[in-house]
């Protein structure tokens, strides 16, 4: 199976930039990184020391429901682009020992029983395993200590038409 790591839209990215209001309807706050611990949810790379960033809440789901958690990320204050990421390889932010990954359903719903704190040494296979249940169509990547939203993972394979 192939894995695609989707990062924050460039609309999203964008509109956050331009000083609009977060998910929580606030200005992003302007930051000046040093160097560690920033992850950009857009590039799916690391903000470089002395670098400026947005720290804004955001809530990676289509519509709001009990399971659409809003939490902070951060962002290339300036834009930026994400690299491919080659098969078999992690966006280059995550970098943490491990992760909670979660799957969930074409309702952007949890599926229960695919929650976890995962070592980063296994997590492409964990996504592996989660997305060859029929159920999950997304998993999320979440920092384990603090929740915070990474990235989501789909198959890159399109679904077989009947």
């Amino acid at each position: 199976m192939n894995i695609k790591f989707v990062p924050m839209d460039t609309a999203t990215a964008e509109h956050l930039r331009s000083g609009a209001p977060d998910s929580n309807g606030n200005p992003p706050e302007r930051k000046i990184s040093d160097g560690t611990g920033v992850p950009c949810r857009c590039c799916m790379k690391p903000v470089g020391q002395g670098e400026p960033y947005l720290i804004a809440a955001w809530r990676p789901f289509k519509a709001t429901h009990a399971y659409a958690e809003t939490g902070p990320v951060f962002l290339h204050a300036e834009p930026c682009m994400a690299d491919p990421v080659a098969p078999g390889e992690l966006p280059a932010f995550l970098s943490s020992p491990d992760y909670i990954l979660r799957g969930y359903d074409a309702g952007e719903r949890i599926v229960y029983g695919t929650g976890g704190v995962i070592g980063r040494e296994t997590i492409s296979a964990r996504i592996e395993e989660l997305l060859a249940d029929p159920t999950v169509k997304a998993v999320h990547i979440r920092s384990s200590r603090n929740n915070c939203y990474h990235c989501k993972a789909v198959s890159d394979i399109p679904p077989v038409a009947d």
